[in-house]
């Protein structure tokens, strides 16, 4: 029977066809609906949220530094010369030795001064017996005011005289003005000097200076007296206190002077390196990211990205200082979730679907 149907269906094909079309035309009704099903589908609809990553961060203490760039110098620093004319007889230090205050280092030849000193302390006796003799003739009316005053003025000149070859006498030996290193010779044994001519120059370098220049901005928040620290190109660091703020910036950086004292009983740390000082400035919460989190808002305030409660939020923050490998961050009351990866695809106000990773 089935056989004879199809033979049937083969012999007229328009009935074939009536039948397709038919089958297309029930389709075609059915379709609208399931379409509409599937758009009234949520989850067909909805979007997937953007996916970010976050650290948390606590607000932790943190101690806000100056640094400074600078070179150290020795606290005093004097060239001795000659006070005396005279030829040097004799060196009695060498340059690169550390001396003692008054330590004789030449001598100069003294000439007829001892001499001349001898003529001097008998004249100044003879004026002082003068003086003696009419002063007690003025007391008993014997000798006038006047002769009495040419004695006077006798007498003191010759113990002017006395006192200034004693003093020609003992500036014969050139000593050190205070302890230090002598640097410079500038004069031998055997060379005539005059007086002002340079013989050695002398550094003490005991404690040691290191200077820095401050910007206005900070030199209104250093104090004398406080404590730094510098590190040495040597990696060392070293322990000291501000003992100088200049009052009058540099007419050209418009900078300021500070200086800094430290400790150099071994006059290891020569003068003239450079050295960095910290100086520390006040304590303050902070955060340390890495720069890369680091966003501006539309305004170009600096700040981060954080996550609210799925919402993206924009922080604005205060750099408090930054090194090589990040930035401490101010102006955190509480802990955060800082978007650390993805935050360059999102905006303030949008949902994310923050996962968590470790500080």
């Amino acid at each position: 029977m089935l056989a004879s149907a199809l033979r049937y269906f083969l012999l007229r094909p328009y009935y074939l066809a009536l039948v397709i079309v038919g089958l297309l035309f029930f389709w075609m009704l059915s379709s609208p609906a399931q379409s509409q099903l599937s758009n009234n589908d949520p989850k067909v609809d909805e979007a997937p949220l953007p996916k970010v990553q976050t650290t948390h961060f606590v607000p932790q203490k943190m101690v806000k530094e100056l640094n400074l760039y600078g070179k150290s110098e020795a606290n005093s620093r004097a060239i001795i010369r000659a006070e005396v004319p005279g030829k040097i007889i004799k060196i009695g230090a060498e340059k690169g030795h550390y001396v003692k205050r008054n330590k004789s280092i030449a001598n100069i030849e003294k000439s007829e001064i001892p001499e001349r000193l001898a003529q001097a302390e008998a004249q100044l006796k003879e004026s002082e017996l003068n003086y003696k003799a009419v002063k007690s003739l003025n007391e008993k009316g014997l000798q006038g005011r006047v002769r009495l005053a040419e004695v006077n003025s006798t007498f003191l000149a010759a113990q002017t005289t006395v006192r200034q070859l004693k003093l020609q006498l003992k500036r014969t030996n050139v000593v050190a003005p205070f302890s230090g290193v002598l640097q410079e010779q500038f004069s031998d044994k055997g060379d005539y000097v005059q007086v002002g001519d340079p013989i050695f120059s002398i550094e003490n370098t005991n404690p040691i200076v290191i200077r820095g220049d401050a910007t206005e901005h900070h030199v209104t928040q250093l104090k004398k007296g406080q404590k730094v620290t510098a590190e040495l190109l040597s990696g060392d660091i070293i322990e000291g206190k501000l003992t100088y703020i200049s009052s009058m910036a540099d007419s050209q950086s418009s900078t300021f002077r500070v200086e800094a004292e430290f400790d150099n009983p071994e006059f290891s740390i020569f003068s003239g390196i450079s050295a960095r000082l910290t100086i520390p400035l006040y304590p303050v919460d902070a955060i340390y990211v890495s720069p890369s989190v680091l966003a501006l808002d539309e305004a170009g305030n600096l700040g981060v990205k954080l996550v609210k409660d799925g919402v993206v939020v924009f922080k604005a923050i205060k750099l408090v200082e930054a090194d090589n490998d990040g930035a401490w961050l101010s102006g955190f009351d509480e802990p955060v979730d800082i978007i650390t990866l993805g935050q360059g695809f999102v905006k303030p106000g949008a949902q994310v679907d923050a996962s968590a990773v470790e500080e």
